[in-house]
Order: C-alpha cells, then structure tokens, then sequence
C-alpha cells in the first residue's frame, strides 16, 4: 500500500509541471521574433539611409572634380593677365561626374599686399547644374584658389595655392 501511494504523488508531481516546456518554448519564440522584427527595422532602415547618404557622396565627389577641373583650366589660360581678368571664357564650367551635372562658376577676388601688388585670387562655387549661377544655399563646395605669376608684369603662373576649400552639406 505505501508503494501505492508514492506512486500516486509521483503521478501528481509530473501533472503540477505538465504544460511549462511549451510555456518556454513560447516565450523563447516570442523574444526571438521581436529581436528578428528590430533586426529587420534597423536594416532597412539603413538601406534606406545608404541611398540618401550614395546620393549626397557622388555630389561631392563630382563638384570636387569639377572644381579641380576649373582650377586646371584657369591655370592653363594663356593670358590670364592681371589680377582683375576674368578667370575663363565665360566664367563658367561645366562637368558630370556619376551621373552628377555640376556647375562651377568663378570670379577674381583681387587682394592687394602690402607691397601694392594685385594678388590673382580666383573664387570658385560648384553646384549641382540647374541653368543658374551658383547660390550659397546651393553651392557644394566653395574653393579660393591664388595664381602667382612670376612677376607683377607677368602673366605666366608659376605656382597655384589652395587658400581655402569648403565643403557645405
């Protein structure tokens, strides 16, 4: 009879735990699935950013061509005369790069030094090409370049200086 009776609280124990495995599994599930729903927001998410961020990094990479271009090009002139000349035919130049349409537009920016000599500084503003001069809104990046010449009655540029270069996003 006692043998009889152990098993009876045995048989008792093992229905009190009946059902718990599945109550874990469940849980397990569940946790494992809001992890998987996070997971999958953040990615695309950032396949959603990576476009934007692809985009914005071709126009800058094409108005710094574009720019370098300029500087080649105005380096290049051969009269580029004093420090109140134009800095190109028509002040304006075009390039695409990726896909991007780019404009880069300069003007002479004369700075006189305390010598009294007119210094050949050349602004230039690249932007993305619509039809119309470059605004500051607009501009990608603005460069200020300086052409030295050899002499003050010379037109022959010797060296060329990056005064300033500035990225605006």
């Amino acid at each position: 009879m006692k043998r009889i009776v152990l098993m009876h609280r045995w048989r008792r124990a093992s229905r009190d735990e009946a059902g718990a495995a599945l109550i874990l599994v469940i849980v397990v599930m569940i946790v494992i699935g809001l992890m998987s729903a996070g997971l999958m927001a953040g990615v695309t998410s950032g396949l959603q950013d990576r476009a934007v961020l692809d985009g914005v990094r071709n126009r800058e990479y094409a108005a710094d061509g574009a720019i370098e271009l300029a500087v080649t090009k105005v380096r290049q002139l051969a009269a580029p005369g004093a420090a109140l000349a134009t800095c190109g035919p028509s002040n304006r130049y075009q390039q695409s790069l990726d896909g991007v349409a780019i404009r880069v537009d300069c003007s002479n920016v004369p700075v006189l030094t305390r010598t009294g000599l007119l210094e050949r500084d050349v602004s230039f503003s690249a932007c993305v090409d619509v039809g119309v001069a470059c605004t500051d809104v607009a501009t990608v990046i603005r460069a200020q370049v300086n052409f030295e010449t050899a002499s003050s009655t010379s037109a022959t540029i010797v060296h060329t200086y990056v005064q300033s270069w500035s990225v605006n996003q």
